[in-house]
């Protein structure tokens, strides 16, 4: 009796004459509205996508190297726009206790023997690579931070709105003396 009863029931909420509400046009009108705010999100969106990756009013370069247990650093600059293109490379190693204690400035393991220095309300392009293992150059204070994979090139671009010192760290684990590659970057 039970059956009988659930089979008409379904019999009834399914048959065709059953439901008559079907509006062609409010189906239409609920498939091509989501499609129009979609469009509408979209269009600025690639806008967007399209001017974080334009490098076109860069004026510094800086090639960031993460190796074992520090970072190199070669800047290149292109800002007078001539053919000679003033190049620097050097080393940033962190400071033993005894030469922080020497300088009397600087964090323990945070401070290091040659700072990067930025200039202040320039654009700045990074290209962070590695010649070992993964890292990841990261500065949270300047909202940098992007992975250095050996045999790649990843970039990011920075335009320093305030001045000062601003500390990182190797964010990856990347071996026995990972928490001993610290990263100093000073915005005159």
């Amino acid at each position: 009796m039970f059956n009988n009863l659930f089979n008409s029931f379904i019999d009834l909420k399914f048959r065709a004459n059953f439901n008559k509400i079907h509006n062609s046009r409010l189906e239409l009108l609920w498939n091509i509205l989501p499609i129009f705010c979609l469009s509408l999100i979209a269009g600025p969106s690639f806008v967007l996508l399209y001017l974080v990756e334009d490098f076109s009013e860069v004026s510094y370069i800086i090639k960031v190297i993460g190796n074992q247990w520090y970072w190199s650093y070669e800047f290149l600059d292109s800002s007078n726009n001539s053919k000679d293109l003033n190049f620097v490379a050097f080393d940033s190693v962190m400071l033993s206790e005894d030469d922080l204690l020497l300088q009397n400035y600087g964090f323990r393991l945070l401070e290091v023997n040659n700072r990067l220095k930025m200039m202040y309300l320039v654009n700045t392009c990074f290209l962070v690579t590695s010649t070992d293992v993964l890292h990841s150059w990261a500065v949270p204070s300047l909202g940098l931070k992007t992975d250095a994979c050996p045999g790649r090139i990843n970039r990011m671009i920075l335009w320093p709105s305030r001045q000062g010192v601003f500390y990182g760290q190797c964010s990856e684990i990347c071996g026995i003396n990972h928490a001993y590659m610290p990263i100093v970057c000073v915005v005159e």
